[in-house]
């Protein structure tokens, strides 16, 4: 088990990405930026992060989310 940053760099041959729940990704506090561009900014860093945990897999990703689903899915 790890971070979504913590895989940076690494593979493995499943990937489990669990609690894409809106909120948690993107971040709710990344989203309450003070102006439009640090919004802009924070979002497209939450989106990378997002995507680089899911290419890590190098066979399988699996995705879960509960209650309502990030706005990224």
């Amino acid at each position: 088990m790890a971070t979504l940053h913590r895989v940076k760099g690494l593979e493995f041959d499943f990937i489990f990405v669990v609690g894409v729940n809106d909120g948690i990704i993107p971040l709710s506090a990344a989203m309450a930026a003070d102006n439009d561009f640090d919004r802009a900014e924070n979002e497209i860093q939450e989106r990378a992060l997002l995507y680089v945990a899911g290419t890590r897999a190098r066979q399988r990703l699996f995705v879960s989310s509960s209650g309502f689903p990030s706005t990224f899915l």
